[in-house]
């Protein structure tokens, strides 16, 4: 027959495996160069909805040895001295990746925050130039915004 069967994904065995992939890799890089990676994960202000977010993002780090460096700025922190901050941890060598928790209070130009962002270091893949490389055929962003490389996973 030309039924189609359909098979439910099993999401939490899919994450599990690859959390398991990524902690043995954590590992090898600890042993190997004494190094770990570090995810700097910024928040401006107290949302609920971007703080459960946030949380979620740094127990996952702590799951597979990933080392979080928490950067928790007040709703009133003034666009230059969020740009500052990023400024420094671009210049972190200990900092491999930062995220920036969106959406930003209202009097924060999100698109001038996220072009401040090393381009070696957008794992959020949200940066103008890594945007452009994957609208583009044949180009490879450095990173890829992480919700649809989850769907082409899975």
């Amino acid at each position: 027959s030309d039924r189609k069967t359909s098979t439910i994904i099993d999401g939490k065995a899919v994450a599990q495996t690859i959390r398991s992939e990524i902690a043995a890799e954590v590992r090898r890089l600890s042993q190997t160069y004494g190094k770990v990676p570090g995810l700097a994960v910024v928040i401006v202000g107290q949302r609920k909805d971007s703080q459960t977010y946030v949380n979620m993002k740094r127990k996952a780090c702590s799951e597979v040895g990933i080392r979080s460096v928490d950067l928790d700025l007040p709703e009133q922190v003034s666009e230059s001295e969020l740009i500052s901050k990023l400024h420094d941890l671009n210049a972190d060598p200990d900092v491999h990746g930062i995220l920036v928790q969106l959406p930003l209070p209202k009097h924060i130009n999100e698109e001038k925050i996220l072009s401040e962002i090393s381009l070696d270091k957008d794992v959020d893949g949200f940066h103008p130039q890594n945007i452009g490389k994957l609208a583009m055929k044949g180009r490879a962003p450095l990173f890829v915004p992480c919700t649809p490389k989850v769907l082409l996973t899975l």
